[in-house]
């Protein structure tokens, strides 16, 4: 009797029964605006329940939406982890790669840092 349970939630996080816990509960479902960068891409994405991130659109309307199931994220908003797939950089001649972002979430402030072909890329974002 007494004592808590914890249960693994979808998209990675934790949750603690009762009263909630550190979960990706205050994650999933979360709407994003912001830039890889630096330079690289304008985007909107969410953060889905699922564990997966749809980009809704990208650079202003110059492309998107997609939704890669590759393109996911997981923990909660004191360490987020979140991998956006199929990168290309149309300034240079190179193959399409991939970058997982870390960092946190937290206020309705998303920073993230990560590393890319071309040295350390950031995800900055405002939720809304």
């Amino acid at each position: 009797m007494g004592g808590t349970q914890t249960t693994e939630e979808p998209g990675g996080g934790t949750t603690q029964e009762p009263g909630g816990g550190t979960a990706s509960e205050d994650l999933a479902g979360t709407s994003w605006s912001g830039e890889l960068g630096p330079g690289f891409a304008t985007m909107d994405f969410t953060l889905n329940a699922d564990g997966t991130v749809d980009i809704s659109d990208w650079n202003d309307g110059d492309g998107g939406p997609f939704d890669e199931d590759a393109d996911v994220w997981s923990g909660d908003p004191s360490n987020l982890t979140v991998t956006i797939t199929q990168l290309t950089d149309q300034n240079q001649d190179s193959e399409s790669f991939d970058v997982t972002f870390t960092g946190t979430a937290e206020g309705g402030e998303m920073d993230l840092s990560g590393e890319s072909p071309d040295g350390t890329w950031t995800l900055t974002a405002t939720q809304g």
